[in-house]
């Protein structure tokens, strides 16, 4: 229990000590009788000392049939005919009488308590489970006036709850009466506490014997759960008793659960089930005999009966109309069912949202009638970008030409199409459908988005008529039906289906976002390879730069010494001589490796772009300048044409490093042609984000394993005498310096496209690049 649910139940309880307590007659004369050494004249001298109890006993001897002529006219004589236990009895009955007096009479068809119905009811149990102990006196266990008063006190806690909380109480009876049920349910629920507990706390208040206060507490509970008690079977009894007088509908007990079996809780206590049947027969005469006796009413037995006849009339068309609403249930849970099963064939795993949305609103077509029809969607993706998708189904019943030019869905049925779907932005007041509770507050502010929406729609019908529908989808996913149908199934059917539907659209989604997280996934996974290829390259490239490093200077020594001896023995020969000529290859074959030392230590060590303001047209002409200059007497046998397709901004770059990555594309690009020409194109990409600058030739192209290698160090295609095979790489390296790169488009017979990509943007990329 929470704690200030706890706390109110402490303080309910702490006001039932505040009640009357019974008056000091009553708790005497309960300790008298109970005491089988008590006397006749103890009896005599309490009840005298009360001369209005002294009136009520003399009037009670005088009311039963004693068969005495001569009248009772003294307390002596009335005990010794009545005996301990009616006198007790009796006497126990009129204070609590008077206890409760009720200061206001109640209808019994009012929502108050009514204390003539409820005296009746006690007593009927009272008298029952009297009838019943006398009837089985082996039964040690059972005595008759320990059952009378435990039966007349069982339902006590109802009076005292009554007193304490009226209008509480008032709205208890209220929803008992109309729900049919067991009238403790309803108390826990508003007051928090049950007349079961109320009537222990009140019973340990006036100091009842502890089988008094048992019998009040756990009175209805099943036998086979109660404790071990001396007791036991008494509960029991007053359980029966209890079952008895509902049967009957004698008086008002709150509880309206007649499926007790009174037999098979007869046969589990131990009782002769046709003696208590047998009392069950005469237990509307004993009952009004009782009462007239008590003083609490003058009703004959024959209108008793016909009061109990017409309660029990009345039971039974309650529980008729009860069972054509429930029939009329069933009928629309069957509906609603079918419309569940109907659905689930159309959307099957794998579908589209926008399949299964079609397929909501086909069912929602079929079930709730043929008309208007709009789904607004939340996707799960638009979460934090929260954006709205609509679609309308257009009613084909209305003429054609009111919607002409609408996207028909080709997956609906004949008789309702649907329009194309719209994204749209929220209005500022709209709740996040993601968190929206059908049945919540946030849902009823949605109606006010309903004149919004109509602005977006083809066919739209009143905007007073159109309803909303939330469907309840989780995962992040929510959408609203809305529709112009005037009246739906009941939510408790409804909802099944609404639930069913919100299922299909947040499965489909998670569906597609599966799909969407596997496609990341695999790209992720290329990504990372090409990273993990770059990782590798950069960590062969810093090895190779570290073995370059030190073989160069490992070799530049003895290199030089070569390279210098063989000059001074070229010149000291006869130019003519073999001898000369072998020199000379030996000088020619030293500054190429020496080119070839100094290629690979610029390959791995990092560039350091120093970047600057560079108009592109002034660069491409100094490239094409130091290119001619390096070709020498055969640059007057190639060509090289200069394309800008359009005006190009000036960019930051690094204007030597650009030099040397474009003379080496140029270069490349004149070798591999056939008549010596190359073609150089300046652009902008098509999102203006990048330069790039296509440098083609008209050579064989590349096949496929010369394409993939072509960056690799020292690669080459061409036979023995090639070049060193770092032209692409170091044109690759201050590429990548610049954030941009080089790519290649070749194949066989078409020649190669080389394209020097630059970012405009240089923030893109300023680290340093290996």
């Amino acid at each position: 229990m929470d704690h200030p649910r706890a706390r109110h139940v402490e303080l309910i309880l702490k006001q039932v000590n505040a009640l009357p307590t019974l008056p000091a007659v009553a708790t005497r004369l309960l300790s008298l009788t109970a005491n089988e050494q008590s006397e006749i004249q103890d009896v005599v001298d309490l009840i005298t000392t009360d001369p209005a109890l002294t009136a009520k006993v003399l009037s009670l001897c005088r009311s039963a049939n004693l068969g005495i002529r001569t009248p009772i006219m003294t307390v002596d004589q009335a005990v010794v005919m009545l005996g301990f236990n009616a006198i007790r009895n009796a006497v126990l009955s009129m204070k609590v009488f008077d206890t409760f007096e009720e200061s206001e009479q109640a209808s019994p068809d009012s929502a108050r308590l009514c204390r003539a119905d409820f005296w009746r009811h006690s007593i009927a149990v009272a008298v029952a489970a009297e009838n019943i102990a006398k009837a089985h006196p082996h039964l040690p266990d059972l005595n008759a006036a320990d059952a009378f008063v435990c039966g007349l006190l069982h339902d006590i806690g109802k009076l005292a709850l009554d007193m304490l909380l009226p209008r509480s109480y008032e709205r208890v009876i209220e929803l008992t009466k109309l729900n049919r049920g067991n009238i403790a349910e309803f108390e826990r629920s508003i007051v928090g506490i049950d007349h079961h507990t109320t009537g222990k706390r009140l019973a340990e208040q006036w100091h009842l014997p502890h089988k008094l206060q048992d019998c009040i507490w756990l009175h209805g509970a099943d036998p086979s759960t109660l404790p071990n008690l001396d007791h036991r079977r008494l509960i029991g009894l007053i359980s029966l008793a209890d079952m008895m007088a509902r049967k009957l509908h004698i008086g008002f007990s709150g509880n309206f659960q007649t499926k007790d079996d009174i037999a098979s809780l007869a046969d589990q206590l131990g009782l002769n089930v046709k003696v208590v049947h047998a009392i069950e027969k005469t237990l509307i005469e004993d009952v009004k005999n009782r009462s007239s006796i008590l003083g609490l009413s003058q009703v004959p037995s024959r209108e008793l009966f016909y009061e109990s006849i017409q309660r029990a009339n009345e039971e039974l068309g309650r529980l008729n109309n009860a069972l054509e609403r429930r029939s009329q249930v069933s009928v629309e849970q069957s509906k609603i069912l079918t419309a569940v099963t109907d659905f689930h064939a159309q959307a099957v795993p794998g579908r589209s949202v926008q399949e299964v949305i079609d397929a909501v609103i086909q069912s929602a077509n079929q079930t709730l009638g043929q008309g208007f029809f709009v789904m607004l969607w939340q996707p799960q993706n638009e979460k934090h970008n929260r954006q709205w998708m609509i679609r309308q189904y257009l009613d084909t019943s209305i003429p054609r030409e009111v919607h002409e030019g609408v996207d028909q869905g080709s997956n609906f049925p004949s008789e309702f199409s649907g329009g194309g779907w719209q994204l749209i932005d929220p209005p500022p007041h709209a709740p996040d459908l993601a968190q929206l509770d059908p049945g919540g507050p946030a849902a009823m502010n949605l109606v006010s988005i309903i004149p919004w929406v109509a602005d977006y729609l083809i066919q739209s019908p009143d905007v007073r008529k159109i309803q909303m529908l939330p469907l309840s989808c989780g995962w992040g996913t929510s959408a609203i039906l809305l529709h112009d149908r005037e009246q739906l199934p009941a939510w408790a059917q409804l909802s099944t289906l609404t639930h069913t539907w919100g299922a299909a659209i947040a499965g489909a989604s998670q569906h597609e976002g599966a799909r969407r997280l596997g496609e990341e996934l695999a790209e992720s996974n290329l990504a990372l390879a090409e990273a993990q290829d770059q990782l590798l390259q950069a960590e062969a490239m810093t090895r190779l730069g570290e073995m370059a490093s030190g073989a160069a200077h490992e070799m530049n020594n003895p290199l030089a010494v070569i390279c210098g001896r063989s000059q001074l023995l070229a010149r000291s020969l006869d130019p003519d001589s073999s001898s000369h000529k072998h020199a000379q290859t030996i000088v020619e074959q030293s500054h190429r490796l020496s080119d070839l030392i100094t290629a690979l230590k610029l390959c791995t060590e990092s560039v350091l772009p120093d970047r600057v303001p560079t108009d592109i047209e002034a660069l491409l002409e100094q490239t094409l300048q130091n290119v001619r200059e390096s070709l020498g007497e055969l640059a007057d046998q190639v060509g090289m044409e200069v394309q800008l397709i359009e005006p190009l901004p000036n960019v930051l770059l690094d204007p030597v490093q650009i030099k040397q990555a474009l003379s080496a594309l140029i270069c490349n690009a004149l070798e591999a042609s056939t008549d010596a020409t190359a073609k150089i194109q300046a652009q902008l990409s098509e999102d203006a984000n990048h330069l790039q600058i296509k440098v083609s030739d008209t050579g064989p192209g590349m096949d496929e394993h010369t394409l993939a290698h072509a960056m690799d160090p020292f690669f080459s295609a061409k036979p023995a005498g090639r070049q060193v095979g770092m032209g692409l790489t170091r044109a690759q390296q201050l590429a990548l310096a610049h954030g941009g790169e080089v790519g290649l488009c070749s194949a066989p017979g078409h020649g190669t496209e080389a394209t020097l990509s630059l970012p405009l943007d240089s923030s893109l990329n300023l680290t340093d690049t290996p």
